[in-house]
């Protein structure tokens, strides 16, 4: 099915582009490599706004007529919905909401160029649960890496 095959491919380019932030985080040289990282970010961005397209989800928009099923073992194919007649949310989109919002905190205007990926960290922060976990008093926006990491290593 096409939105597990999304969902697969979608997830190791998550990580990949999460990782390329985090090498130049704690790499001593983060001065000196921070220019290099933000040169390439908009051509990243611009993949991952391709492959959004005009989907509110990144797997698809696929309506499911009841409850998600097909639920496969480690969270692939993982299907949540937020009403019963809801497109597909699934574990890539909170993958992908939590990397473009590192990215955001880096560099502010990162997203400015792409309308769709600003829409979707809008209609993702929106979610009830995760705008209600957002405003409360657990929700910390930093620390994002550890001490040791040269950047993101400390409370806003």
């Amino acid at each position: 099915e096409e939105e597990i095959r999304r969902v697969d491919m979608l997830e190791n380019q998550i990580m990949d582009f999460r990782m390329s932030l985090v090498m130049i985080c704690y790499n001593p040289e983060f001065e000196k490599l921070k220019p290099g990282y933000l040169e390439q970010l908009p051509g990243k961005l611009k993949l991952f706004s391709n492959f959004l397209g005009d989907r509110k989800w990144f797997a698809g928009e696929k309506v499911l007529p009841g409850p998600p099923r097909g639920l496969r073992g480690l969270g692939r194919g993982l299907v949540l919905t937020v009403s019963p007649q809801c497109p597909q949310l699934t574990f890539v989109d909170f993958l992908m909401f939590d990397v473009l919002d590192q990215n955001r905190i880096f560099e502010p205007k990162c997203l400015e160029p792409f309308k769709n990926l600003k829409d979707f960290m809008e209609r993702f922060g929106a979610l009830e649960k995760v705008a209600a976990y957002m405003k409360s008093s657990r929700f910390q926006k930093m620390p994002i890496n550890n001490k040791m990491a040269k950047w993101g290593n400390k409370k806003l």
